[in-house]
């Protein structure tokens, strides 16, 4: 229970750190944090098809969580120097395993994005087609 209520406690300090210094400063062209450069650009991510500063705050989220999970698995370690050791093991698979996760949960909604996209567009062509292909006919018996 009491490591409980230390990851709780830093990783609520820790988002109000990270969203004072970077998601409130941050502008779609102007500041972004490197977290969110490094996602967009590893999983090629299309910016416009979803919420900016929702992802940028669900970033906030995920960075936060993964420093103080870190933070809480280091504190169950005894002494300095393994506590040092295993901070620094732990730290990059962890990162990369939640970023990697977040980045294939983007992808996989921009793709339902565009595929839904894709779909409407098909309807509304199809749609368009037959009204042509009808007018065609009106003016071809109107003629005829």
């Amino acid at each position: 229970m009491k490591y409980i209520g230390w990851f709780l406690f830093s990783f609520i300090l820790i988002y109000i750190i990270y969203y004072v210094l970077f998601i409130r400063k941050t502008r779609r062209k102007v500041k972004v944090p490197a977290e969110v450069q490094y996602l967009i650009s590893l999983y090629k991510l299309d910016i416009n098809c979803f919420s900016y500063y929702k992802f940028v705050r669900i970033v906030g989220l995920v960075t936060s969580f993964d420093i103080a999970l870190i933070a809480t698995l280091v504190a169950n370690v005894e002494g300095v120097v393994w506590q040092i050791l295993f901070g620094f093991v732990a730290v990059v698979p962890v990162i990369i395993l939640s970023f990697m996760l977040l980045g294939k949960y983007y992808q996989n909604k921009q793709n339902q994005d565009n595929s839904e996209e894709l779909e409407k567009e098909r309807k509304y062509l199809e749609k368009h087609n037959k009204q042509k292909k009808s007018l065609k006919k009106k003016g071809k018996k109107k003629n005829g």
